[in-house]
């Protein structure tokens, strides 16, 4: 393995390499010595010359900004990011506490061999661990658990290290799900089309358990229909092989839920959803109400209004002086032949009927989703609804106009912030709803702050439920 550095060089001045830790795809990791206070770290490095892709430094930045962002006392703890430039290179550095110990891969290289007890015991730290990670807001989804990322130390703490292939829900993969990101064995099936939910962790945790009971990669153990076929490769008991069954479901959608479910049912307490509180929502300064609880959101969008002062004073005005033109018309029509001030004035009243007709009615139509349009979002664990209502707000049904979108939820990608044209020079920003091949846009008109709001709200609920 070649590598930049070798034990005794000095790193900017103030670290010094003692030996090297690891290395992949995003960097090589060596243990260091901070020189002022002897402190042991580890010091992962990316060299810009052995870039093959520039997406390895996206990669690399969004570790270091989503770690500077953690606090679990099972992740070591973020410390600097800093580069160095050199005639010929430039690289990138991140520093973390040194998580003492060794990595359940080298455990069980060395011919550890863990009871099912002591496996059960690691998988409660870890679900505690992922528990943190995905109820954060929004939702982090590590997408590479494996042996090797798991430090033990001599007391049986357990540490989560390496956050290279981390993925942060509310902004999305940087390759966005065209890139498969994880280890061959313990990546979840949805992983090799470039997708990740809060399931897949619990998937590649049920990938690492199995490697500890049977010394071998899930990738070698027999399948059925796509399934680990493990039952026959363990001495476990059948209350802790069901456990396993579940979190390794290939279907996204047939696994725990969440760690904390997946927790509770390891220690014989399941919960349950259904009774979970229901939350309901409301922007501040909005109209926008959204309801959340453990299987479903319900988003409601109502008339947003005019869009500034002007234009609500503008066709306020056009309205008066038509109605006001409409009187002279009528009142002061029968007078005309009496007086030429009462003929002026009505001509300029008919003048004025001809001009605020086709303001109104332009004004009217241009806004007319934004005065009359309703959104409606409902998402659940298999399902999602987007509807528009035009005209929502009249009693007679028949003239309303309503127009639905629905899919599948496992089919979603993900929801963003996406402008596709620009009015007056200002950029128009909608939320969108991207499922595959298909977008589905609403909200242009609200402003900025409850669209990202709202963007936010929809991702942490698809990172919980799938």
């Amino acid at each position: 393995m070649q590598t930049l550095h070798k034990p005794g060089d000095i790193i900017a001045q103030k670290y010094q390499i003692l030996r090297i830790l690891g290395s992949g795809g995003t960097g090589t990791t060596y243990a260091a010595q901070e020189e002022n206070s002897n402190q042991q770290v580890a010091l992962k490095e990316l060299s810009l010359l052995g870039m093959k892709d520039w997406k390895v430094l996206e990669l690399f930045e969004r570790e270091a900004q989503v770690l500077s962002s953690l606090n679990h006392p099972a992740i070591p703890n973020y410390l600097n990011y800093f580069q160095v430039d050199t005639a010929e290179n430039r690289c990138f550095y991140l520093v973390q506490e040194l998580a003492v110990g060794k990595s359940l891969a080298s455990l069980v290289q060395q011919g550890w061999q863990p009871d099912e007890t002591t496996v059960q015991r690691l998988a409660i730290q870890v679900l505690k661990i992922l528990h943190y990670l995905h109820t954060l807001s929004p939702p982090i989804i590590h997408r590479d658990i494996k042996p090797q990322n798991l430090i033990c130390s001599k007391k049986g703490k357990v540490f989560l290290v390496d956050f290279g292939a981390v993925q942060n829900v509310y902004r999305n993969t940087l390759t966005q799900g065209s890139t498969v990101v994880g280890s061959y064995g313990y990546m979840a099936p949805e992983q090799f089309r470039g997708q990740a939910y809060v399931t897949s962790d619990l998937y590649s945790l049920g990938a690492t358990l199995l490697f500890m009971l049977t010394h071998r990669s899930p990738a070698d153990l027999p399948q059925r229909r796509l399934k680990i076929d493990f039952r026959s490769q363990v001495k476990i008991s059948p209350k802790f092989a069901d456990w396993l069954e579940n979190i390794l479901e290939p279907a996204a959608e047939d696994r725990f839920t969440s760690a904390k479910e997946a927790l509770a049912a390891l220690k014989g307490t399941p919960i349950a959803l259904k009774s979970e509180a229901t939350k309901q929502l409301q922007f501040p300064g909005s109209r926008i109400t959204l309801t959340k609880s453990i299987n479903q959101l319900v988003l409601d969008i109502p008339p947003i209004g005019w869009q500034s002062k002007q234009q609500e004073l503008l066709f306020g005005g056009a309205v008066i002086s038509f109605l006001l033109a409409l009187v002279v018309v009528f009142f002061f029509g029968s007078l005309i032949s009496r007086s030429l001030f009462l003929l002026r004035l009505v001509l300029f009243a008919r003048v004025t009927i001809l001009f605020c007709v086709p303001v109104i009615l332009w004004m009217f139509i241009k806004n007319i989703f934004r005065l009359t349009g309703h959104i409606h979002l409902e998402i659940d664990r298999q399902n999602f609804q987007l509807q528009w209502t035009l005209l929502s707000q009249l009693k007679w049904q028949l003239l309303r106009q309503s127009y639905w979108r629905k899919g599948r939820t496992t089919d979603i990608n993900w929801i963003e912030l996406d402008t596709r044209y620009k009015a007056n020079g200002e950029p128009v920003t909608a939320c969108v709803i991207v499922e595959g091949a298909r977008t589905h846009r609403f909200g242009k008109y609200l402003q900025s702050a409850p669209k990202e709001w709202l963007v936010q709200q929809v991702n942490t609920f698809l990172g919980e439920v799938r």
